[in-house]
């Protein structure tokens, strides 16, 4: 019996190939789109993937489960009610078997109606249930959101989600290893742990969701502590709900700065996924920049518009990881990358623009001596601002900035310098190239940002506003 653990880069999401090589069969559990990792290492064990489960219909990545019924003969999997596709309809105490191994289904609504548990038992000497793939119903140090179907089932779903904790998992026992669907840094909890793995027992005692015994405590913790879901989670959901493409495989083609000039002028958006210091250095004007490091997946989704054509700046050889992260998310209208970079862009003698970097330290002092003439803009999430900020911050959530700059710029000055910052600079740096596509043109951006700033002893306020 083996387990293989496979995260999604910039997704913070975890998929299981889990089998038995005895017999020579496996399943993947939640499987992403670009499957050929599941296969090549199926290859390495000597198995053949028989089962393609999905715990539910997934919100923040394309499913591969439909993809490997068509490429490896598969049987897919998943809950009940909540495909319009054909599978093959697990419910509660349904089991897939895979030689000495066996996945029970527990239907866990909460997270979404159709979610389902997998109660995994059997291998040499592990006849009783020794783990379950919780899939999105319970995280190291969180639960999953009951929040992203909106249209008013907020309430119902957070409901089903304390009785689907309480009543469904907690009472496998304390022993049972949990493989959950995601790690830190995803959108679908709110503050996973770090740790991949977790089990009933840790979590019944210390992961604070479950500290709330009483329901309608529950609800109104869980409800009021979600940040915005990205934009393109109700899209996936209806990707996902039917049979989903397969990902792009043709190369990317290298384009001429004259080219992606061209592109540009046609509609085209340029995605710059170079570093915050690199980008500000130089870059094509208008472009967009969602660092690569990090979650950018998570960015790409939330900023991105699925129809628009994309050009890429990257390096040479990351411009294939930058399509299968988009490719993830459903990002598939890559029509090149510059070739050359912006070496080439700016030997053949076109515009650049650029942003400054600001060290904490310069934006204390410029403070001190006229607070008035630096405005500053924190774009983290609610929470954060609310925890500390750096005194006189204005705060707009990054994934709402171009809808306030569209509005009334939420008191932004364009006639006055604006530095950015966030958590660490990967937000700071996407901030300022969407207020340079917006027409500011005296924007900086703080390397570090708050964790530079508390780093150096500087002053801070809390609140919100």
């Amino acid at each position: 019996m083996f387990i293989d653990t496979f995260e999604a880069e910039g997704l913070a999401q975890l998929s299981y190939l889990v089998g038995d090589e005895v017999a020579g069969v496996a399943a993947v559990i939640d499987p992403r789109r670009d499957v050929e990792e599941y296969l090549e290492r199926a290859r390495e064990r000597g198995v053949r993937i028989v089962a393609a489960i999905d715990t539910h219909v997934h919100a923040d990545f394309v499913s591969g489960a439909a993809i490997l019924r068509r490429v490896a003969g598969a049987k897919w999997h998943g809950g009940p009610d909540g495909y319009a596709a054909a599978l093959d309809v697990l419910s509660d105490g349904d089991e897939v078997r895979l030689g000495r191994l066996t996945l029970a289904a527990l239907h866990t609504p909460g997270h979404t109606p159709e979610h389902i548990c997998l109660v995994a038992r059997g291998g040499r000497g592990a006849e009783a249930p020794w783990g379950v793939f919780t899939g999105d119903t319970l995280f190291a140090g969180e639960v999953g959101r009951p929040d992203l179907l909106g249209e008013g089932t907020e309430d119902a779903l957070a409901r089903q989600l304390f009785h689907s904790l309480h009543e469904k998992l907690l009472p496998l026992g304390d022993e049972l290893i949990v493989y959950p669907g995601h790690g830190k840094g995803s959108p679908c909890g709110g503050a996973i742990g770090d740790r991949s793995t977790t089990t009933l027992g840790y979590e019944r005692r210390n992961n604070p969701r479950l500290a709330i015994r009483d329901e309608d405590a529950f609800v109104r913790d869980i409800l009021s502590s979600q940040t915005p879901a990205p934009r393109y989670y109700a899209r996936m959901k209806q990707v996902n709900e039917h049979e989903t493409p397969d990902a792009p495989s043709t190369p990317i083609q290298p384009l001429d700065p004259q080219d992606v000039r061209a592109r540009q002028e046609r509609g085209a958006l340029v995605l710059d996924v170079r570093d915050i210091e690199a980008f500000g250095g130089a870059h094509v004007p208008g472009a967009l920049n969602i660092p690569l490091s990090g979650s950018f997946a998570v960015w790409a989704g939330k900023l991105l518009d699925e129809s628009q054509d994309l050009v890429i700046v990257a390096e040479a050889h990351e411009v294939e990881r930058v399509r299968t992260n988009l490719a993830r998310i459903g990002m598939d209208r890559v029509v090149g990358w510059l070739r050359g970079g912006m070496k080439y862009w700016e030997e053949a003698g076109l515009p650049l623009e650029t942003v400054a970097q600001m060290s904490v330290h310069q934006v204390s002092e410029a403070r001190t001596r006229d607070a008035s003439a630096l405005q500053l803009l924190d774009v983290r999430y609610d929470s954060e601002f609310a925890s500390s900020h750096i005194p006189g911050a204005m705060h707009v959530e990054l994934s709402q900035l171009e809808r306030q700059l569209a509005g009334n710029g939420r008191g932004l000055d364009r006639s006055k310098p604006v530095a950015t910052y966030c958590g660490a600079g990967s937000r700071a740096g996407i901030a300022a190239s969407i207020l340079k596509r917006a027409g500011f043109e005296d924007v900086r951006a703080i390397p570090g940002s708050m964790t530079a700033w508390r780093a150096a002893g500087l002053p801070v306020s809390k609140g919100s506003k």
